[in-house]
């Protein structure tokens, strides 16, 4: 995931509540239809014109729409449905102006070849997502995260399994070894630690390590998280997060190059609004932040 590849709404980012129920998977191919709204079709650009200052994430409320004959439409509501997924059965999620214009600019019409999907069209790629989407996504409560095949380049990733940079010779087995055992110290110092502490692990691990190809940072959110100075990979999985949207449908959240990856193992967003961690998810994120390591050549 590259640094421009950033949450569409606030609530990928902000979401914190897991008494939402959530899908994580490999999508099977079930497929649902495509509706695009003709107006807006083969649009140039979508410009965000007005955001919500009440909001510290300042999600967009209008945008002004190049359309495909050059007008301009000004003042459109930002959530205006651009396409929408349909099962067929009464189930619909959909793409806003904002996010359509996002993934547009960023992935179809963008120039860093890293986030580039190889797709000319958003039309001809959400027509592809369509086939790919699993039939019972669209009334799946809350919040869904998922990754699909596309079968075509769909930019680079940040992320790979300790096992695969190993198998490949990047690191060694003796550096993942290593790491494993400090794996239980970085588990808990997620949990509990404070920032200090943190920072004290990572002083102290490169100081033990200073050869080692696998070194520790603070990621978002204060968490603890190892990563290897090597490039992107190629992928071809579309990472996406779906969720309730303005209009009461889900909608599209985020679309990027790249695998499924849970939340990050950060206590805040594994809580009820009891405040009581779901140690299940917790370790789930836990293991996959540590055995998935971020890429930062």
């Amino acid at each position: 995931m590259g640094k421009k590849d950033i949450p569409i709404t606030d609530q990928l980012a902000e979401d914190g509540d897991q008494d939402k129920k959530m899908e994580s998977q490999e999508a099977p191919a079930q497929g649902c239809g495509l509706e695009s709204n003709e107006e807006f079709l083969g649009f140039k650009k979508v410009e965000v014109t007005k955001v919500d200052e009440s909001k510290p994430w300042k999600p967009a409320m209008e945008v002004a729409v190049t359309k495909s004959d050059g007008s301009v439409a000004e003042g459109l509501d930002a959530n205006t449905p651009f396409f929408t997924f349909d099962d067929g059965k009464g189930g619909e999620m959909t793409v806003t102006a904002a996010a359509a214009g996002h993934i547009d600019s960023l992935h179809i019409k963008g120039d860093e070849a890293g986030s580039k999907f190889d797709y000319d069209s958003l039309e001809s790629l959400f027509k592809d997502v369509a086939e790919k989407l699993p039939e019972e996504i669209t009334n799946t409560p809350g919040r869904s995260e998922l990754s699909v095949h596309m079968g075509r380049k769909m930019g680079k990733e940040g992320i790979a399994t300790m096992a695969e940079l190993s198998d490949g010779g990047i690191i060694t087995p003796a550096e993942v070894a290593a790491a494993k055992v400090k794996k239980d110290e970085v588990v808990e110092l997620n949990k509990s630690g404070d920032e200090a502490a943190k920072q004290a692990f990572i002083d102290q691990w490169t100081a033990d390590n200073p050869e080692s190809k696998i070194k520790f940072q603070l990621i978002r959110g204060g968490v603890l998280a190892p990563h290897v100075d090597t490039p992107k990979r190629d992928t071809e999985e579309l990472f996406m997060v779906f969720g309730p949207g303005a209009d009461g449908k889900k909608t599209a959240y985020t679309m990027m190059p790249g695998r499924f990856m849970p939340r990050h193992p950060n206590p805040a967003q594994h809580k009820s609004k009891e405040g009581v961690i779901n140690e299940e998810t917790y370790q789930e994120s836990a293991d996959a932040w540590f055995d998935t390591v971020m890429l930062t050549g």
